[in-house]
């Protein structure tokens, strides 16, 4: 028996192996089958000769070339299982029996793998690694129908067709390593998997310049998930990154990778597979001209509840990764005396006035290529300076301070005028939800209630400034808008009076009527309707409407005062008749007739030839010789408080 190969032969083939970056193999041993206790999953030789020095696997008989091969036998040492080989031109070259069931190959270096019609001539294999394997070797190993453990390592920058790989329904463990691999559905069909590790080879180096895109193959898992990348290199995040592209937005190289491992996974149809793993990376390269922050505040006690700076803060110049190479604080426009660092301290003089700093940066090179220019320029900090915390500049509110009525914010333009301004309205003290606009129109159910302000600045680059929360306002209740009701109707007594109320804004609660006569209120006259009684007769007649609602002052309006009230017409509906004979010593009779209403007074005057006969004025009268040969007759007065009076002469021959 040989002695097995010292390890220090093997590592050239080592580093080949780890120099194509896959990002996560993992390897393992399972058994054949129920009653044999042999090597199912391979790994790299390396892993199989310390296996060997382990005693796990029985040495080789011996070292076959030029495939340098290693063989495996079964535990009693008598039937090689096994073959670990290197620099392999052609799988013509393995030494193989019908008894072998496991092979790892390592192809020679910048040679094409040949004789791939082996493994259709061993159908016994059930697990098979090959690094730098061809394109056609897929189509081959699905005519291995035991297959159960697969791991290939395409070469790189080979285009390479997977799909065919989903026809292997057998495979229990598979691992694939290839440049153009990135859309993984096919392996819906492996039914019977239980691990699945799947990566790509880094991508070559994407140029692109400030604001510009690359599109990103997307990466897709076997259940149609779209993974989204991450940058996993730099200090700063060079753009944005969609699961499909990059847009650059600063200078710099970044590293952005798509990676996950799932020991769980949980795929319908897939009830085996536990563990599944995908790995992709690329690699991002962005021009830049300087674009540096802005001067921000330095934390400090002062602070509180705001972020504008007073006298005795801190301001800072921009953290950057283009070098300064010259700074100087100004005020007003004028250099600062010995201002000339990264920071300075706000003094007593820089109170109201506009701080700024003049900068100089040095070129970025990479290789001697110039990534970013140097630059120079001024910026202002975005706010005047204010002497205390009580003299920053805060919101104001301004509007009808009574609920439904809308209040604007409004704060001085000066303050960081380069800020997007977003707002937030308060009550009591608390936010009030989706209240973020400049104008906010307080419900009714704020009344009595306290509104302020608060307003934040926000910049493109991410910067945020707080300011002071602004006064409170007391919001008053609201007030209802509505105008004066109409009276309609004939103004007669009898008649019916209807009061007409417009629709107030917003609509009221409740309504309610009182009529007034003279201006003084009707008792009980409290409904929408009032008839005309005779106490209104000559007077002028006008209706109040309240309308009432909650958290609004209640409003009250009164119609215009109709005209005099005029009388009813009392009209004679059945004429009053003299009844008896006209004879001295007779009696007659006048009836009252009948009218239009009831309760009406009736009152009786007696005439002979047309004269008032004195005292005669019942309604019988007993005739007297001084009416011979007279004309008797009767008035007949009908009278009602509130109607006009009717006098009916009627006579007798």
């Amino acid at each position: 028996m040989l002695d097995a190969p010292s390890m220090a032969s093997y590592e050239p083939m080592i580093g080949a192996w780890q120099s194509y970056g896959m990002m996560s193999i993992n390897l393992a041993y399972s058994r054949l089958g129920k009653h044999m206790g042999l090597l199912h999953r391979f790994a790299s030789v390396v892993g199989a000769t310390a296996l060997v020095f382990a005693g796990l696997v029985p040495p080789a008989q011996g070292l076959i070339s030029p495939a340098d091969c290693f063989e495996h036998t079964d535990e009693t040492a008598s039937v090689v299982v096994g073959l670990s080989c290197k620099n392999v031109t052609s799988l013509q070259e393995l030494p193989m029996t019908g008894d072998i069931q496991w092979i790892g190959i390592d192809t020679q270096k910048d040679q094409v793998l040949g004789g791939l019609e082996v493994l259709a001539a061993n159908p016994q294999l059930k697990s098979v690694r090959i690094s730098k394997a061809p394109q056609e070797i897929i189509p081959e190993l699905a005519q291995l129908p035991v297959l159960e453990s697969l791991s290939l390592t395409f070469p790189k920058g080979q285009q390479v067709q997977l799909a065919g790989l989903g026809q292997l329904s057998g495979l229990k463990e598979l691992e694939v390593l290839a440049t153009s691999s990135t859309d993984y559905r096919w392996a819906k069909d492996l039914s019977n998997l239980e691990k699945l590790d799947l990566a790509s080879y880094t991508k070559p180096l994407i140029e692109l310049k400030i604001g510009a895109s690359a599109e990103i193959e997307p990466v897709i898992t076997v259940d149609g998930r779209v993974l989204r990348p991450w940058e996993y290199t730099g200090e700063r995040i060079l753009g944005q990154i969609s699961p499909t592209g990059f847009t650059a937005n600063k200078a710099g190289f970044a590293g952005l990778r798509t990676e996950l491992t799932d020991f769980e996974a949980v795929i319908p149809g897939q009830d085996n597979l536990k563990s599944v793993s995908y790995a992709a990376s690329w690699h991002i390269g962005v021009r830049d001209t300087v674009q540096l922050g802005r001067i921000s505040l330095n934390r400090n006690p002062s602070l509180a509840g705001h972020d504008a700076a007073v006298v005795g803060d801190s301001l800072l110049a921009p953290t950057t990764n283009y070098p300064y190479t010259a700074l100087q604080w100004t005020r007003n426009g004028e250099p600062i005396p010995d201002a000339v660092g990264e920071s300075y301290q706000l003094v007593r003089e820089d109170t109201n006035k506009v701080i700024a700093l003049s900068y100089e940066t040095k070129a970025v090179r990479q290789n001697g290529e110039v990534w970013v220019p140097s630059a120079q320029g001024t910026m202002k900090y975005g706010a005047p300076i204010a002497a205390t915390v009580a003299s920053i500049a805060k919101p104001t509110i301004s509007g009808s301070k009574i609920v439904g009525y809308k209040l604007t914010a409004s704060l001085d333009s000066a303050y960081f005028p380069d800020f997007e301004r977003r707002y937030q309205w308060l009550v009591d003290g608390f936010e009030i939800p989706r209240a973020t606009a400049k104008t906010y129109t307080p419900p009714q159910s704020y009344a009595n209630r306290k509104i302020s302000v608060r307003v934040t600045m926000h910049a493109a680059d991410g910067e945020s400034v707080w300011l002071p929360t602004s006064s409170a306002v007391k919001v008053a209740k609201g007030t209802i808008t509505v105008v004066k009701p109409k009276v309609s109707g004939t103004a007669k007594v009898g008649s019916k009076l209807t009061a007409n109320a417009a629709m107030p804004a917003p609509a009221a609660q409740s309504t309610k009527y009182q009529w007034l006569r003279g201006g003084k209120k009707i008792k009980g006259a409290t409904a929408k309707t009032y008839t005309l009684k005779p106490a209104d007769l000559n007077q002028r007649i006008s209706v109040s409407v309240a309308y009432a609602k909650t958290n609004y002052t209640t409003k009250t309006v009164t119609s215009t005062a109709t005209g005099k009230i005029a009388p009813a017409k009392l009209k004679v509906m059945k004429k009053p008749v003299i009844n008896g004979k006209k004879s001295t010593g007779k009696t007659l009779k006048a009836t009252a007739g009948s009218y239009n209403t009831k309760n009406v007074k009736i009152s009786y005057q007696w005439t002979r030839s047309g004269k008032i006969i004195p005292k005669a004025t019942k309604p019988n009268y007993k005739v007297v010789k001084a009416d011979a040969r007279k004309t008797l007759g009767v008035w007949v007065t009908a009278s009602k408080p509130g109607y006009t009076t009717v006098v009916t002469k009627v006579s007798k021959k």
